[in-house]
């Protein structure tokens, strides 16, 4: 999968973008952390976004551990984390990973769909 995933075609997708709360909720769950996503969706991408930078900031400046943690279940290998973060220097870490985490919760529940049997 060398393609870049495109998140556009999906932003104003209600049950996706509802599905991709869902999972960022989940996974952040398992480790304890606790995510709540006001619904709007004419902003929910954004909102997500604004909902885990703060957990992000909280766990890497408490356990750094956690944080690799939280990738590897989310699916997010080291190198890709490495990759993302050179090419955005502009962008704190912790925004970089915000993005990572959201897209990849997004690409899931895109993949999901695309790949599951119809009703």
């Amino acid at each position: 999968m060398s393609q870049e995933f495109s998140i556009e075609p999906y932003l104003n997708d209600a049950d996706i973008l509802n599905k991709t709360a869902e999972q960022i909720q989940k996974d952040f769950a398992f480790f304890d952390l606790t995510i709540v996503f006001k619904q709007n969706s004419t902003s929910a991408y954004a909102l997500m976004y604004q909902e885990v930078l703060p957990q992000i900031q909280k766990l890497l400046a408490a356990n750094s551990q956690k944080i690799f943690s939280l990738l590897y279940r989310i699916d997010i290998s080291e190198a890709q984390l490495k990759t993302e973060l050179q090419k955005n220097k502009e962008q704190t870490s912790e925004e970089t990973i915000t993005n990572l985490i959201v897209k990849r919760c997004l690409q899931k529940v895109v993949l999901r769909k695309l790949f599951s049997p119809h009703d």
